[in-house]
């Protein structure tokens, strides 16, 4: 028997731990969603429920899912996938094409569903090791019962939790961390065990082996460190649900406002930031929602507090206001006069209209009448509106892309900063007036093979900025080299990797001038790598037209052996957000399953990330012009 200070010592640690347990996180109320035969009444089991944002669930053995996403919970309609298994018939098809049902999903509550049997199944297929797991191992449905492990990866240099870190079970069951690098582990069967999971993260290299083995009990606390490929630093996702789901329930504190759900936004692409009026004033393209597959389509946009006056500081997160319609989601910022088609916008930038601040952006009506050209904020009724309409035939400098304002101009990158246009509302409304860094004769456009080249008396490329006058890219670049116009060596913008002289094939790009290296910076999408639109370099040059000439890959999104590759596209350098002088530098991309044949992230899938990059990092020091 021990000692009575001895006793009150263990019973004491037994007394905290139990507190930990209890009272770590909210209590655990799943939603409840039946399925039976809508013949026999039997429970239907391995029926696959999935979200809009990718969430999977398989009923069990009891033709049961237990729902616990918080931020779907309460929120209204959530719209599900059904998948019916073999046996049985999926639910017909809407007049959309989808396949599904929208439920509400509330705390401690349930629903039916039923499923028509198959007259015909043909041959049953093999089972995959997740369903035989599920059928095997059924959810606990009771509330209050959910008591999970807390699994923590760290960076192995910044002790920061990483996000998107894959870990999967011997049987198939997926997890994935949260923007602080957590997990909020719970498999009833598993908890008290020794589990071992297959541990992968884009970036980032895997444990020895590519595993790790780790005790689950209930209220505990476990981690471990990855190394990082990646010279940036993954920091977390800003957009879309459950961007904190896990530190959520785990009771943890989280630094954004609303880090579950945010305007019923699920997902959205394509951003783009500019300071305007004192805020930031974001934007991005197609958005989805809970509560079916088809979302906002006209643009979506937000407003944040700037970082020195009281917003968050940006290693932190974004916390965005969404402009929002009457029914909670996400407004369409360009309704009129375009009802049908899509609203694609970027090219956002501040300008002057007199001493008044104006913000304006280019548009391109996609699937209805095809108009492109540039738009400008109402104030009064928070939406877009047309500036101008670009006549292809007329207009030879039609922006579209990332811009940064420096020195009276808005610089725009396709994928280099080769146009420009006075920051002055007046002059964007005349694309006459815009410029471009180019070697085409005066006033023309790219004509393919009749392209016609400005060249001086002795025969070289007369490079400079023209008024509407086509800028010149690499694939319209490469389309002169094949056609023998130019020589390769009459190249003004050729970026290389700084290590293998290898040609990088660029996509899209996104720059502006840093103050720390004293020269204009690149972020860079790369086409054809090692993943097909998922590798991002970092280039630097003197001036905005360029040269450009060096490259240093930053993230990657290639991964060898088993994880297939990802696309991170249109990413977005954010001088707004410039720390130490902007030795520190943010941009973000659009991380989605989209052009490869890899399954989806839940929750990331189609979403927004921030990384941030070091330019004092010795591995750059060869980019510097």
């Amino acid at each position: 028997m021990f000692p009575v200070k001895c006793s009150w010592t263990v019973l004491l640690f037994f007394f905290l731990s139990a507190l930990e347990v209890v009272f770590a996180a909210p209590p655990y109320k799943p939603f409840v969603i039946t399925v039976t035969d809508s013949k026999s009444g039997d429970p239907v089991p391995l029926v696959e429920f999935e979200t809009v944002n990718k969430v999977s669930y398989l009923t069990d053995s009891n033709g049961q899912i237990a729902f616990f996403e918080p931020g779907l919970m309460d929120c209204g309609d959530v719209y599900f996938f059904i998948a019916a298994p073999h046996g049985y018939k999926s639910p017909e098809k809407d007049a959309m094409g989808y396949a599904g049902k929208a439920f509400q999903p509330k705390p401690g509550q349930d629903a039916e569903f039923t499923l028509d049997p198959d007259p015909d199944p043909g041959p049953a297929p093999e089972l995959s090791a997740l369903q035989r797991y599920r059928l095997e191992h059924a959810y606990d449905t009771r509330s209050g019962a959910f008591r999970p492990c807390a699994i923590t990866v760290k960076d192995a240099e910044t002790k920061r939790g990483i996000p998107l870190v894959e870990l999967k079970t011997e049987a198939g069951v997926i997890y994935y961390t949260d923007s602080a690098g957590r997990i909020a582990f719970y498999e009833p069967d598993l908890m008290g065990k020794i589990v071992r999971f297959d541990v992968r993260s884009y970036g980032y290299e895997s444990p020895r082996k590519g595993q790790v083995e780790l005790r689950m009990s209930s209220g505990s606390k476990v981690e471990f460190a990855m190394e990082r490929i990646n010279l940036a630093e993954r920091l977390y996702r800003i957009t879309g649900e459950g961007i904190y789901r896990d530190s959520v329930l785990l009771g943890e504190k989280v630094p954004l406002n609303k880090p579950l759900l945010n305007a019923c936004m699920l997902g959205q692409d394509t951003v783009d930031m500019a300071e305007y009026r004192g805020r930031l004033f974001w934007l991005w393209g197609d958005t989805d929602r809970a509560g079916y597959p088809l979302g906002n389509f006209k643009t979506t946009c937000a407003v944040t507090t700037l970082p020195d006056r009281g917003g968050l500081d940006p290693s932190l997160g974004v916390d965005l206001e969404y402009f929002e319609n009457d029914a909670g989601f996400c407004k369409e910022m360009m309704p009129d006069p375009y009802h049908e088609g899509l609203i694609w916008m970027n090219t956002l930038a501040t300008v002057m209209d007199g001493r008044k601040e104006r913000l304006v952006g280019s548009f391109a009506n996609i699937k209805g009448s095809g108009d492109v050209g540039m738009a400008v904020f109402d104030d009064g009724d928070k939406v877009f509106t047309p500036l101008v309409v670009f006549d292809e035939e007329k207009h030879h400098i039609r922006p579209t892309g990332q811009a940064h304002v420096k020195d009276g101009y808005v610089y725009i990158n396709c994928p280099y900063a080769t146009v420009r246009i006075k920051a002055e509302l007046d002059t964007f409304k005349d694309p006459m007036l815009y410029e471009a860094f180019t070697c085409l004769k005066p006033g023309t456009d790219f004509q393919d093979e009749q392209t016609e080249l400005d060249r001086d008396a002795k025969g070289r490329l007369v490079w400079d900025w023209k008024k509407n006058t086509a800028s010149i890219g690499d694939e319209q670049w490469k389309k002169l080299l094949n056609a023998k116009l130019v020589e390769e060596d009459e190249t003004w913008n050729r970026v290389r990797d700084v290590e293998s002289g290898k040609y990088i094939r660029l996509a899209g790009g996104s720059s502006a001038y840093n103050p720390y290296t004293q020269c204009w910076v690149m972020i860079a999408q790369e086409q054809f790598g090692e993943s097909f639109l998922g590798e991002t370099w970092v280039s630097a040059a003197p001036a905005p037209e360029g040269p450009w000439r060096s490259a240093r890959k930053v993230v990657t999104h290639a991964y060898p052996k088993s994880l297939k590759a990802y696309t991170f596209y249109n990413v977005a350098y954010h001088p707004e957000f410039h720390q130490k002088n902007g030795r520190y530098i943010y941009f973000e991309g659009t991380y989605v399953s989209t052009y490869t044949d890899t399954e989806p992230t839940p929750r990331y899938n189609y979403n927004q990330i921030m990384y941030r990059l070091d330019l004092n990092n010795p591995d750059l020091r060869k980019i510097w012009p």
